[in-house]
């Protein structure tokens, strides 16, 4: 639901009313979020947080870290905010942390089967059928064996489709 809101741009309020929709569709034994709210809420419970980062209007930097005082870009001299009174971020950038959410998915015993397919169930015949028949990424084999011996090891993959890049 919550991936629904995110692609199709629908409103807190939207969820609300589609949440109050289904509690009075489904038997009242059926555990539902209240709102929006309670359902973020179990979403940060399972830890899959953002950390939001305030950004150079121009995309030249983050105000993160040592440069989190700052009130203006060091590289174009921007200010930091679009309301200097209110400290309202000119840009933002959500920050979605990598490592609880590859954790996540070990924690099923299901979706920890499937994340080792590659090394426990692939079959090996000459066909390629996995990234991992690809060349690259048997180089990648070789050249690293400790990481490679490990059924639990993650290739990542990057896209930019639709990427705006600061």
């Amino acid at each position: 639901m919550l991936q629904l809101k995110a692609l199709c741009g629908w409103t807190n309020k939207s969820i609300d009313l589609l949440l109050e929709l289904l509690r009075d569709s489904f038997p009242d034994n059926v555990n539902l979020p209240a709102n929006y709210y309670e359902a973020q809420k179990i979403t940060n419970d399972l830890g899959f947080t953002y950390e939001t980062i305030d950004a150079c209007p121009n995309s030249c930097m983050f105000f993160r870290g040592k440069d989190s005082g700052l009130d203006k870009c060091e590289i174009c001299n921007a200010s930091r905010y679009k309301d200097t009174e209110k400290k309202t971020a000119a840009k933002r950038m959500r920050y979605f942390p990598l490592k609880p959410r590859l954790q996540k998915l070990f924690m099923s015993s299901k979706t920890a089967t499937l994340m080792r397919w590659h090394a426990e169930e692939r079959i090996d015949d000459g066909k390629f059928r996995h990234p991992a028949d690809a060349l690259a990424w048997k180089d990648f084999d070789l050249k690293n064996p400790s990481f490679a011996s490990d059924p639990r090891n993650i290739r990542m993959g990057l896209t930019a489709d639709g990427f705006q890049s600061l």
